[in-house]
């Protein structure tokens, strides 16, 4: 079972504008709780994965590393992130906290508003500071094989949609290839880019072997669990996949990059 410690409940008050200029949103109260695993006990998660910001009604709660709640936050990719720090806990374990937040009034706020808040959370309790600059960056380009792919268009008026289906298997409806980039990206360990010229939804089923290289705290026993769930030679990698389900290829290629790069960051402080 899962312990949590040091419950940090924290009210914000919403900042008056100041010389007409609008106060950034902020939560009405939240906590932050970091999280205690029992010895025997693991969690699956990567640094480089984007936290999931859950919203029901008023309510908003995230979980996950530092770097996860910065992408969050700013709805970055691993690549669009730098300088941040890799926080464990006295057992060796990478630091994973819980934001549990109420928003101000009864109404449920928008994705777009709860990373609002969030962003102002990170700035006032994790004294989270940064910079933005453009970097050139070692990158993968998703291309057309021959100039041909093997993708359906499909009609515009049908809603954007991905099934999973078993373990590794994923059907999308109406999906572009912009949607599709952002949904496999953090299976690369370069940036990836839609460079397929292909406008419109598409429908079309992807199977292949997901990469779990960046498995955080992964023991030799979660590894064999992980190739029990996964035997080799059930489904091809990605790249093989693209290209022979769907005619797309991967080229490497270098592309200019905006990057948030972390000056300052504190753990959250209790008063």
């Amino acid at each position: 079972m899962i312990r949590h410690t040091l419950l940090l409940t924290i009210a914000i008050a919403q900042v008056p504008a100041i010389n007409g200029q609008k106060a950034p949103l902020s939560f009405e109260v939240a906590s932050i709780k970091p999280v205690v695993f029992a010895p025997n006990q693991f969690a699956f998660g990567t640094p480089s994965r984007e936290s999931r910001i859950q919203i029901s009604g008023n309510r908003v709660t995230v979980q996950g590393l530092l770097a996860g709640l910065v992408m969050a936050a700013y709805q970055l990719r691993t690549f669009e992130l730098a300088g941040t720090p890799e926080w464990r806990n006295a057992s060796g374990r990478h630091e994973i906290y819980v934001i549990e937040a109420k928003a101000p009034g009864e109404i449920a706020p928008t994705m777009n508003e709860a990373r609002q808040m969030l962003q102002t959370l990170l700035a006032e309790r994790f004294q989270l500071k940064f910079h933005r600059e453009t970097k050139d960056l070692p990158a993968y380009s998703l291309t057309l094989r021959n100039n041909q792919s093997k993708l359906k268009p499909n009609t515009p008026d049908v809603e954007s949609k991905t099934v999973h289906v078993g373990r590794l298997r994923t059907i999308y409806s109406n999906v572009s290839m912009s949607e599709l980039v952002l949904q496999v990206a953090s299976q690369f360990d370069r940036p990836l880019f839609d460079k397929t010229g292909l406008t419109g939804g598409y429908d079309f089923t992807l199977e292949y072997m997901p990469s779990l290289a960046g498995t955080v705290s992964l023991s030799p026993e979660q590894s064999e669990a992980f190739d029990k769930l996964y035997p080799p030679g059930e489904a091809p990698p990605l790249t093989v996949a693209l290209e022979r389900q769907l005619g797309l290829r991967l080229v490497a290629s270098k592309e200019r990059v905006d990057i948030l790069m972390i000056d300052h960051v504190e753990r959250p402080s209790a008063n």
